[in-house]
């Protein structure tokens, strides 16, 4: 299977770092009792290090399919211009052919064979990129649902290895609310007690926070967890985290079908 992306989208994901934005949803209070946490403090940056590790992973994937897309680019590359070489060679053949036949009739044919050849030319190249586009639009979702599946693997094998993968992609979404005074915090229930270990950590990401409450919910996934405020929820599963990036990854191919085909 061919996996190939264009190479200017490759340049704009090292060069642009895209925020994926979290999915907001429709408030719903859930009252609970206020669960306590004891003072503890741990360091990110193994969990730092295992996200560099999928980071990393997308890249190579990126850069694999640079190449590709550059090696079918050489290839129409190369087909032009034989084709244009062979276009004058017949047109010099026919020139020649003229001379010894008659210098009008030998331009004449001269003339039509290299318009031949050029036409020929041309369905080449058409061809060519039609197979190509066409190749590259039938690989663009098997790309990105292989980017997907390596990312969630990567991250989900991390977080049965080191818990400190979850604290990090909660306080991720922690500081997007660091502003809000009343913040809860919903999880599966495997992570809650991890979580209510570390509330006083986590307090401190929210500055104007006068009530950070956490509450297990089995209605979440088992990687689930949604923040709370009075303005409404944030999702920030890693499943949702992951539908996003994926959505985006698409959105971004079908921008660069467009402007192929322009």
């Amino acid at each position: 299977m061919s996996r190939v992306i264009k190479s200017s989208f490759v340049n704009n994901m090292k060069s642009e770092k895209k925020t994926i934005g979290l999915k907001k949803v429709i408030t719903n209070e859930n009252d609970g009792a206020i669960v306590e946490s004891e003072d503890h403090t741990i360091s990110a940056k193994s969990a730092e290090d295992e996200l560099e590790k999928v980071r990393l992973e997308a890249e190579k994937l990126i850069s694999d399919a640079q190449l590709e897309y550059e090696r079918v680019q050489q290839k129409i590359n190369d087909e032009i211009i034989e084709s244009q070489k062979r276009a004058e060679d017949l047109f010099k053949q026919a020139e020649e052919r003229g001379y010894n036949e008659g210098f009008q009739h030998g331009l004449h044919e001269g003339q039509r064979q290299y318009e031949t050849a050029i036409e020929e030319a041309k369905d080449i190249v058409t061809s060519s990129r039609k197979d190509y586009f066409h190749r590259l639009e039938e690989a663009e979702p098997v790309i990105v649902q292989l980017a997907i599946k390596v990312a969630e693997k990567m991250i989900f094998d991390s977080l049965e290895n080191n818990e400190e993968i979850w604290l990090s992609i909660v306080k991720d979404v922690i500081n997007e609310v660091r502003e809000q005074e009343h913040v809860k915090i919903y999880v599966h229930p495997q992570w809650f007690e991890l979580t209510v270990n570390h509330k006083e950590e986590l307090r401190l990401l929210l500055p104007n926070c006068e009530n950070l409450s956490i509450y297990p919910d089995l209605h979440l996934g088992e990687n689930g967890c949604t923040i709370e405020t009075p303005y409404g929820k944030i999702d920030a599963s890693i499943d949702s985290q992951l539908s996003e990036i994926k959505y985006a990854l698409l959105e971004k191919l079908k921008e660069m079908g467009g402007y192929e085909s322009s």
